[in-house]
């Protein structure tokens, strides 16, 4: 047995910490027992950090300041050469900063650049101090943006097959940009399992280099004729296509069945017979990335169709589980066919994607889409199979017990591991980052205190068997304020939860705009703080996919559920948190305007829509440089799109817009209460 001494030591070589302090200031312990079982799992990184070379492989900077090197890189007259991306050069001498360690001159230029030393040549990545922001996109100092935010599965176009599409995103935008938005977020388009379509979670991908095919257009690429040619041919019944399209709810996996046979006779009948020019060379560019995600799809629908197991790669047989295998490579060339078929639908997808994006800011958009980056992946998925040293395999992410979870969160999902970043020169974040940032004029990032630290789980453990496991923060905002001044996108941190004291400040400093959510805007006695007060650098929002709605919030729909679900506690709980509920709606009726003895609004469906109207206005009053109203709250619906804790009781992710005969947001509902929260932005 290791002594608690060892241990520690350890864990911490590691960046484990042994521990933590929560959202309400208590301080926490990791036990034992949890620290070697993590260990257990880790022990692969060990081996790796020990087995690390001198020299990495990419080192990350900031533009205007000297670079310190890694210690034992200096030796003798310390030369050095520095060709630079634009292709210059500079040379030079390293300053010695100690015994052991020295320092590269500063460098004024942004970039991925060569450095050359005496005894080795790395990748040196040159970051600007922030990333591009509101203002840079707007054009002014101050700027008072908004925009809608919208769950694209969701949204409906006429003969959609029954789920959401980069086509109706882009209607969406030319609607919300005409009435004077600037935004649109949505939920995440990463790449799925397309033979098993029974995992939908948009937050649980298979990778995120690449797209949900299921979110592509057929219509942009293929005519109307051919469309309608091959659905005839399909012979789908003309109810069961009606049916998906009129529903309240996506059927996932019957949606995935009908949309998949389409798409495979169109390959089959229209891109076999002449290759587009533009997909041979979408396909090229890809490179390897999406030659091993093309081959991971065909490869787990074999396997998937040999039983349940078949659907992790990790229970795969040995040979196949490596993609330079031999055998990976025998199986590419005879399913080459297949193959080339997942790289046309990638290519149908991206056209899509490229689309949507090119459409919002030709209607005016100063950013245009924001894309949402899932803050993990599937353990079983593409990403990992393919890039596997660079994850945490064997782990889970999740959250430690907070306010909102008092048992913790396990998300099912692994991260990337901070040393197999490290020894591949991050590699895969940056190609994560690139995939994010294509074509949109700003990103997301889900769970940003993943860049500083994880709460890492054995997987299949419990929560609170879980321990916080260090990243290189400073490096990886770096990478990310390069990578979003060169695609000119702004970027957007989720910063809900438990968050590290000097997390918020760091991101700040990167200009990574955090989240001002309405239900958390509180003083320390419960009352909400007023729109002046809200942090400039964030983005306003009324609520998000996991939260309530406002008229959910104030109808205690969200509250009706957990009771429905058996999640609510004992009566008595259940009775304080209606009474808390209670008190909740007047201190927040009083913030948005409606005086302290003024009368509540109704628990009913009328009462509700006018706190929706008042919350509108509220968060364009905001300080925040841009304001985002969710698509939920535009159309003051009462369901919120997912419920966290849950899987089957709730329809997560399945929730479609209204149906309706005109465009969306063309409802006198809609349009008055974005113009409330336009009137809000240009308020003095």
């Amino acid at each position: 047995m290791v002594d608690e001494r060892t241990l520690s030591a350890r864990a911490r070589a590691l960046g484990l910490s042994r521990r933590w302090r929560d959202a309400t200031g208590r301080m926490h312990h990791v036990g034992n027992d949890s620290l070697r079982h993590l260990l257990r799992v880790l022990h692969k990184e060990e081996a790796a950090l020990n087995d690390a070379p001198l020299l990495p492989p990419l080192l990350v900077s900031e533009v205007d300041r000297p670079t310190p090197l890694p210690a034992g890189v200096f030796h003798g007259t310390g030369a050095f050469r520095l060709e630079l991306e634009d292709g210059g050069s500079v040379e030079g001498f390293l300053h010695p900063h100690d015994a052991d360690t020295c320092m590269l001159p500063a460098v004024t230029v942004p970039g991925y650049h060569r450095l050359y030393l005496h005894d080795g040549m790395t990748t040196l990545a040159m970051a600007p101090a922030r990333c591009c922001s509101v203002a840079m996109r707007a054009g002014r100092r101050h700027p008072r943006l908004w925009g809608v935010a919208a769950q694209i599965y969701g949204l409906r176009m006429p003969h959609d097959g029954g789920i959401g599409s980069f086509s109706a995103v882009e209607s969406l935008a030319r609607q919300a940009a005409a009435q004077g938005a600037d935004a649109l977020a949505l939920s995440p388009v990463h790449a799925m399992f397309a033979a098993a379509p029974g995992q939908y979670s948009p937050y649980s991908p298979s990778s995120r280099l690449f797209l949900n095919v299921l979110l592509a257009d057929p219509y942009c690429v293929f005519s109307a004729h051919d469309i309608t040619m091959a659905m005839h041919a399909q012979k789908e019944a003309p109810d069961l296509l009606s049916r998906l399209q009129d529903a309240d709810l996506i059927d996932w996996p019957q949606v995935a069945q009908v949309r998949m046979r389409l798409l495979r006779r169109l390959y089959e009948h229209v891109i076999v017979p002449a290759p587009p020019a533009a997909m041979t060379e979408f396909i090229t560019m890809g490179g390897e990335a999406l030659r091993r995600h093309a081959i991971f799809e065909a490869l787990h629908a074999q396997e998937i169709r040999k039983g349940p197991q078949g659907g992790n790669w990790r229970m795969w047989p040995p040979s196949l589980r490596c993609p330079d295998s031999e055998e990976v490579r025998d199986f590419a060339r005879s399913h080459a066919a297949e193959v080339q078929f997942h790289g046309f639908m990638q290519w149908m997808a991206a056209t899509s994607q490229r689309r949507a994006c090119e459409g919002a800011r030709n209607a005016g958009m100063k950013i245009g889409l924001i894309m949402d980056l899932a803050v993990g992946v599937d353990p079983g998925g593409s990403q990992c199979w393919a890039q596997h040293e660079q994850f945490l395999t064997g782990l889970s992410v999740g959250a430690p017990p907070d306010v909102l979870s008092p048992m913790g969160q396990n998300w099912g999902l692994t991260g990337f591991s901070p040393i197999g970043l490290r020894r591949h020169g991050y590699a895969a974040f940056i190609q994560t980052l690139r995939a994010g940032f294509a074509h949109g004029g700003g990103l997301r990032i889900d769970h940003v205190m993943g860049l500083q630290r994880l709460w890492i789980i054995p997987e299949g453990g419990s929560p609170m068997d879980g321990a916080y496991l260090a990243f290189p923060g400073t490096e990886l905002m770096r990478l990310i304020a390069l990578e979003s001044v060169r695609h000119d996108a702004v970027v957007v941190g989720e910063d809900l939860g438990t968050v590290a004291p000097s997390f918020r400040r760091d991101a700040r400093r990167h200009a990574i705009m955090g989240m001002s959510v309405l239900w958390f805007q509180r003083h320390a006695d419960g009352t909400f703080m007023a729109p002046r007060e809200w942090a400039a650098g964030s983005v306003a929002m009324t609520s998000t996919h996991d939260l309530p709605t406002v008229a959910g919030w104030w109808l205690g729909s969200d509250l009706d559920w957990r009771e429905r679900l058996r999640q609510a506690g004992p009566r008595q709980h259940q009775r304080t948190m209606r009474a808390q509920r209670q008190a909740d709606r007047k201190a927040l009726w009083h913030a948005l305007g409606g005086g302290e003895h003024a009368p509540l609004p109704p628990l009913t469906p009328e009462g509700a829509q006018s706190v929706v109207d008042a919350a509108a206005r509220f968060i364009g009053l905001s300080c925040a440089e841009l304001a985002i109203l969710p698509l939920e709250d535009v159309l003051g619906l009462v369901e919120q799109p997912n419920l966290p804790g849950t899987v089957d009781g709730h329809p997560n992710w399945r929730r479609r817009y209204p149906a309706s005969g005109h465009p969306l947001l063309s409802c006198p509902d809609a349009m008055h209460r974005l113009a409330l929260l336009r009137r809000g932005r240009e308020a003095p």
